[in-house]
């Protein structure tokens, strides 16, 4: 056999094979990528607890001063602060919260002697379904006139809906909140003032109804950020060579749009969605404290006035973990979504 027929068989071989071969690479691939934003994951929480814990530990006040009351003698606000374990080592005081929350155990109330886990679950009927609707609103919003405002940027409705989106960012939340109670609440008695049904989610049209000005106030400022990303893409696509060899072909405006246009939009805007998601939770603490809503937000700031500092502790330690989280799916679909990302790591 010739050198030339041995080499020829090869490529067959070779050739016969890549199908499987990239299948197991890729899957090779991927587990090692998830593997490593686990090992990234599981640092980056350690070094925010650390830092959640220590910071909180350093703002001033005193707990068992405060448990005391004011007209308790210093021999008292020491026995309550022995109970407390508030004079032991900050460092041991680390460790034992740090396992109990590897354990899932989140610690007590100093204040209230009940589980923080409980209290975070409870607050998270809230907040949660705040933030999802306030996702969904943005979401809603920003795509259409986004991909408005990349059509008709040289027109009147693609500058108006860049003025819109500019003011969207400028206006603080409070303001923005402020103004549609105002409107939609007390001029028009359309939704509930503030507040949220004691029942929680018993009765689900009263509960969105609740929550509707508040999301509405934390989608906004997302959903200008948002537009104007999709305008910005949606234009840098629009003004690529194939538009136009499209266009000579006979595709209208909205089908380059629909079928070309969304698609090429698409692996960023997942991106920026995830981080807008990420945000809202921060974002819902101002809200929540605007509408009086009984969230996490609000929870969170009532902690910090009453130094119930365990319990702040353990919440924020749950959200930084819920938004690394979040992150990491993320950054794991955006790979897996888009072929050259995958190519590349293959």
């Amino acid at each position: 056999m010739t050198l030339a027929t041995e080499r020829g068989a090869a490529e067959q071989i070779v050739s016969a094979a890549p199908p499987r071969a990239a299948a197991a690479r890729l899957g090779a691939s991927t587990l090692r990528l998830v593997l490593g934003q686990l090992v990234v994951l599981v640092g980056s929480l350690l070094t925010a607890s650390a830092v959640i814990f220590f910071a909180i530990d350093l703002l001033p006040g005193d707990l068992a001063l405060t448990k005391a009351g004011i007209d308790a003698s210093p021999d008292q606000v020491a026995l309550i602060r022995a109970e407390l374990g508030l004079d032991r080592p900050s460092i041991v005081r680390y460790l034992e919260w740090l396992g109990g929350a590897l354990r899932g155990d989140l610690g007590v109330s100093l204040l209230d002697n009940r589980p923080v886990a409980d209290a975070i679950a409870e607050k998270m009927q809230v907040t949660l379904p705040l933030c999802i609707l306030a996702l969904g609103i943005s979401v809603a919003v920003a795509l259409p006139l986004g991909v408005l405002a990349a059509v008709g940027r040289e027109r009147w409705y693609g500058q108006l809906i860049g003025a819109f989106t500019q003011l969207g960012i400028a206006v603080p939340a409070f303001v923005l909140g402020l103004l549609l109670v105002t409107v939609f609440a007390v001029r028009l008695d359309l939704l509930p003032v503030q507040g949220f049904p004691r029942e929680r989610w018993a009765d689900p049209a009263s509960a969105v109804a609740s929550l509707l000005l508040p999301a509405v106030t934390l989608a906004v400022p997302q959903a200008a950020v948002l537009a104007r990303f999709v305008r910005s893409a949606m234009s840098d696509a629009l003004s690529q060579d194939w538009v136009r060899t499209a266009r000579a072909r006979g595709w209208r405006l909205p089908a380059i749009v629909w079928r070309q246009g969304l698609r090429n939009t698409a692996l960023p805007l997942i991106a920026v969605v995830g981080l807008e998601a990420a945000g809202l939770i921060t974002g819902a603490v101002i809200v929540e404290r605007v509408f009086a809503l009984p969230g996490v937000g609000s929870m969170i700031l009532a902690d910090v006035d009453t130094r119930d500092l365990g319990k702040v502790q353990g919440t924020l330690l749950v959200l930084t973990a819920a938004i690394m989280i979040m992150t990491l799916l993320l950054d794991l679909v955006y790979r897996i979504v888009d072929p050259r990302l995958r190519a590349a790591r293959a």
